[in-house]
């Protein structure tokens, strides 16, 4: 039996093509992993959460879970004749007794600062300036924004377009990795990917997640920038990378399965083809009876 051909060996220059696209895909699929994970943050819910939250640690002097300020406010509600009060001179934002009925001073704080996230988020500087009274009031309020401009809907849907052409990049260069990788190294290739450009990411972000826990004890009203600085990232900080770190680690985990799995492809194909090559050497099995009379016979 004439033997069979061996495998023509793959052209060098495949190997180099396997190596560029996957070294420019990680770099790619890297950024796509964290604008993914901003286009999450700046979603409605997490956005306004942390708009909330900046706010109310920023503006209450005694801490979040302080009720004196709120006790006080329920005093200045129940000797108001109509029943509600604007705390903020020059906007028109008013709460009234029930808006934090059966509340705790942090849930309180939370949804009345919730009412200044809410039109922040969805119009910037422009939507709080909605609520002031006078021209000069939504001047001011216009301009003051600053940097919580970022977690508004203008951001979520910038870095969704962003997210849309990155992952379009990555499914370009995907394909070319998996044509000119081997065998199982078509699994194999990705999920090395996958794994260096979500690994440093969910470690940064496990890290940030633990560094900031437990919070740090609510500052006195005398404490310095520092040690509000310290309690506004305390709590706003666990979340976020929380958040953030869910992306890296759904990426790394595939891509470890995706490396399990050509493991045990390649360990099954190399159990088999012994087995074959043996069969293949031994010839085709003998159609010839035992019991038969010419058997043994020349």
């Amino acid at each position: 039996m004439a033997p069979e051909p061996a495998p023509r060996p793959r052209p060098y220059w495949h190997v180099d093509a396997k190596w560029i696209s996957g070294l420019l895909l990680t770099f790619v699929l890297g950024l796509t992993l964290v604008v993914y994970g901003l286009v999450q943050v700046t979603a409605e819910k997490p956005a306004v959460d942390t708009l909330s939250m900046a706010m109310a640690v920023s503006l209450s002097g005694k801490g979040l879970d302080d009720e004196t300020e709120i006790a006080e406010m329920r005093l200045r509600l129940a000797a108001s004749p109509t029943g509600e009060i604007q705390p903020f001179p020059g906007l028109t934002l008013t709460i009234r007794e029930e808006d934090f009925a059966g509340m705790t001073g942090r849930q309180a704080r939370l949804s009345f600062f919730r009412k200044l996230a809410e039109p922040i988020y969805r119009q910037g500087g422009e939507g709080l300036a909605e609520l002031a009274s006078d021209a000069e009031t939504r001047a001011a309020v216009s301009q003051g924004v600053g940097v919580a401009s970022f977690l508004s809907l203008k951001t979520h849907l910038l870095l969704q377009r962003a997210f849309t052409i990155l992952l379009i990049v990555c499914v370009a260069l995907a394909l070319p990795l998996i044509y000119f990788s081997f065998r199982f190294g078509r699994l194999a290739s990705p999920g090395c990917v996958l794994v260096v450009a979500s690994l440093p990411g969910a470690a940064l972000l496990a890290f940030f997640g633990w560094a900031f826990r437990p919070p740090p004890a609510t500052p006195s009203p005398e404490a310095g920038m520092t040690e509000r600085l310290g309690a506004l990232a305390a709590e706003i900080v666990p979340p976020l990378a929380q958040l953030l770190a869910r992306t890296f680690l759904y990426a790394l985990a595939f891509g470890v399965v995706l490396i399990f799995l050509s493991l045990v492809g390649a360990l099954v194909f190399h159990r088999r083809r012994p087995a074959q090559d043996s069969q293949h050497e031994a010839g085709p099995p003998s159609t010839e009876r035992p019991d038969s009379p010419d058997a043994g016979k020349p």
